[in-house]
């Protein structure tokens, strides 16, 4: 296989959930041994598949990694190198929340192989912490940033745009202290109130707490100009990093690089197949016991289906895509509508040429969801 691949490993196990989460985790933590057991099998059971790849990024994602104890991250990451072909320098990023941040975790943390972070920060005003069941404070979240940025650790730092009760100015403050603590990659999402009923019934109770989609807009324009000015680049939909801070993994996804999943939940794509586990835990865990991956779904890329892959995925990213992927595409679609539709977007300002290229504006990040549902 040419090229580097990933390894993704979902951890699910969270102190309480957030109100607008909608991953797979729970709260219930007795079954961690088992899933960590589990989770050796399926890397046993990868070994062979993935036998003479080489892996430059490894990504614990969640749930809540860093309430595991350092000494199981660090068993975990041992697996890992022992059962695949990893890069000495290798990105290896751990999600972690700012309660778990201590210097004595982080120290723990680099011992055990990591030398990523990505903090769920979210806000640094304490009542939009409260209103979505944050465990931490706003002084909690800058000790942790500040505790990692000075261990040498890469940082990231996550924010939520549209969070009840948020204003434009707490949002700018949030931006301008997360800048200020040191972090070299910024994460923003816009809340997705549908995706949570508790959320999503408030916002229609009590509208006047909520942002409306304009003022979003306006904000998210503006906070790109900020990070800018601060020497973050917007590299993709909903980050920005400083140079050579790309989060290596998650790029993988974007570019349809090859990776594997483990843990439930978990997707992959590896030798034109798309993979994904189980999402319940005690299947996932019993069907390892057997000695047999845990797939919920497993089914091979056509040539067709890769090369719209390209390009929905590939607009993501602020480079965008060769002229002659989009060209491909719509010259494969059966919509006769989407030629005059890419015309359009184009005209309007939301997409525009450059180099044989196709990318979005920053206008048109704005309204990506809308295009790029049209090229699936």
């Amino acid at each position: 296989m040419s090229g580097r691949a990933g390894i993704y490993v979902h951890l699910p196990y969270c102190a309480s959930r957030c109100g607008y989460c909608a991953f797979t985790v729970t709260t219930d933590a007795s079954s961690r041994s088992r899933y960590l057991e589990a989770l050796e099998t399926e890397a046993a059971l990868l070994s062979a598949e993935a036998a003479g790849a080489s892996f430059d990024s490894v990504y614990l994602g969640g749930g809540t990694p860093s309430l595991l104890p350092p000494e199981s991250i660090g068993r975990l990451l041992e697996v890992l190198h022992e059962r695949f072909r990893i890069d000495a320098g290798a990105e290896r990023t751990l999600e972690a929340n700012p309660e778990d941040v201590s210097p004595a975790a982080v120290s723990a943390w680099i011992a055990a192989g990591v030398n990523r972070v990505s903090v769920g920060v979210q806000s640094l005003e304490d009542g939009e912490l409260a209103a979505v069941g944050r465990r931490h404070d706003a002084a909690r979240a800058l000790a942790a940033l500040q505790t990692l940025a000075s261990s040498g650790l890469a940082v990231s730092g996550d924010l939520i745009l549209g969070l009840p009760d948020q204003t434009a100015d707490t949002f700018r403050r949030s931006v301008a202290g997360l800048c200020d603590a040191g972090v070299s990659h910024v994460s923003v999402y816009l809340l997705e109130t549908e995706k949570r009923r508790e959320i999503e019934e408030d916002r229609q109770e009590h509208p006047e707490r909520y942002l409306s989609e304009d003022r979003q807009a306006d904000l998210w324009l503006e906070m790109g100009a900020t990070l800018a000015g601060r020497g973050l680049h917007h590299y993709e939909i909903s980050n920005w990093s400083r140079p050579g801070s790309q989060a290596l993994h998650n790029v993988k996804y974007w570019t349809r690089a090859p990776t594997l999943g483990l843990g439930i939940s978990a997707h992959e794509l590896w030798g034109g197949r798309r993979r994904a586990n189980a999402s319940h835990l005690e299947s996932y865990v019993e069907q390892l016991g057997r000695g047999k991956r845990p797939l919920a779904s497993d089914r091979a890329v056509s040539a067709e289906e890769a090369g719209r892959e390209e390009v929905f995925l590939g607009l993501r990213l602020a480079e965008g895509v060769p002229e002659t992927a989009l060209e491909a595409l719509m010259g494969r679609s059966e919509d006769a509508r989407l030629r005059d539709d890419c015309a359009s977007w184009i005209a309007e300002g939301i997409l525009e040429r450059e180099r044989g290229r196709v990318r979005f504006t920053e206008r048109g990040f704005l309204i990506s969801n809308e295009v790029l549902s049209r090229l699936v």
